[in-house]
């Protein structure tokens, strides 16, 4: 596994993946699935039609509205959204998992909507980190304080701004995701461990190393303070491969 402390080397990273799947002629189909409100990926020189899909109304109505970098946006839970099988050639996933009750079922619709030989790009907190702990200790109204303070946000827990109310199924963590992805014959081709526990601003920022090493400590190291955030690429199989699978 890769691990990046700046999310700017990860975000390149990622975008050198997109870039990878691009071919001469071809318009790159891309679901951005939990869109939010904003795409951090240049892809200058590739053609390329970009579907947003989430169910946050306010988050998709700025990106239509204010960023319009959406050539198609639908409003839908990623659990039922009806979207034609084998349509994209590449998925994108952020920070949206942890916050769903049933991600094996939207990972299942994921497999589904991407192309053979398609990419998948997930992001999520490790359920397993420190972080990911406390995430699922605390209340959302704490995580709300937290966001207002540490991270100077005003708009925090207001319609279309994070935070949002956490769940952390058990594919929300390095082993679980890395199980679903063996069960389901799909190859993992990278792994990245991202974010340092000094985050926020001021005061809050010194000490969460501190806390997270304390904290990771006490639990026998059953959740970690190595990272924060977790990245996977995974592909599709493709139909040949399938085949052959099959076969076998």
């Amino acid at each position: 596994m890769k691990l990046f402390d700046s999310y700017g080397d990860e975000l390149r990273a990622i975008e050198d993946c997109i870039l990878g799947q691009a071919q001469s002629g071809e318009k790159l189909r891309i679901l951005e699935a939990g869109c939010g409100r904003e795409w951090y990926f240049k892809l200058n020189g590739t053609d390329y039609e970009l579907t947003g899909l989430d169910v946050d109304a306010e988050a998709l109505r700025a990106r239509r509205e204010i960023l319009r970098d959406l050539d198609n946006a639908i409003l839908g839970d990623l659990r039922t959204a009806e979207l034609a099988p084998a349509s994209f050639d590449i998925i994108y996933n952020a920070f949206v998992l942890e916050h769903v009750r049933g991600a094996e079922t939207v990972l299942q619709n994921f497999v589904r909507w991407l192309k053979p030989g398609g990419l998948l790009i997930v992001r999520f907190p490790d359920r397993d980190s420190v972080h990911g702990l406390l995430a699922r200790l605390t209340p959302h109204w704490a995580h709300i304080l937290y966001y207002k303070h540490a991270w100077r946000m005003k708009e925090a827990g207001k319609p279309g701004f994070p935070p949002y109310p956490t769940v952390y199924d058990v594919e929300v963590s390095l082993r679980g995701f890395r199980d679903y992805c063996a069960k389901h014959k799909l190859e993992i081709e990278e792994e990245f461990g991202v974010g340092t526990y000094r985050r926020g601003f001021g005061w809050i920022a010194r000490i969460t190393p501190f806390i997270a090493r304390t904290i990771s400590l006490l639990t026998f190291y059953r959740y970690h303070a190595q990272y924060v955030d977790l990245t996977f690429i995974v592909r599709k199989p493709a139909i040949a491969t399938a085949a052959s699978a099959t076969a076998k």
